[in-house]
């Protein structure tokens, strides 16, 4: 089976630990290479991501358009 493209609209983004994290208003986190550009990870997290990804003490935090709070190792 096919998968179906999906538009997007990135909504922001960060470099960290050699990868770039960008996350999509359809509530996607888009994770690639900062060398080579390569996306190592599509992943749904939710509804509408509205604010920059964060990174602090090496956890990533995304906020969604609802105000959940995820955070990634």
């Amino acid at each position: 089976l096919k998968r179906k493209k999906q538009k997007t609209e990135v909504t922001g983004f960060i470099l960290g630990s050699g990868k770039v994290y960008a996350t999509t208003l359809n509530g996607y986190l888009i994770v690639c290479s900062a060398s080579s550009g390569k996306v190592e990870s599509f992943k749904k997290i939710g509804n509408s991501i509205v604010a920059d990804p964060i990174i602090s003490d090496g956890s990533l935090y995304i906020l969604t358009e609802n105000s959940k709070l995820f955070g990634f190792n």
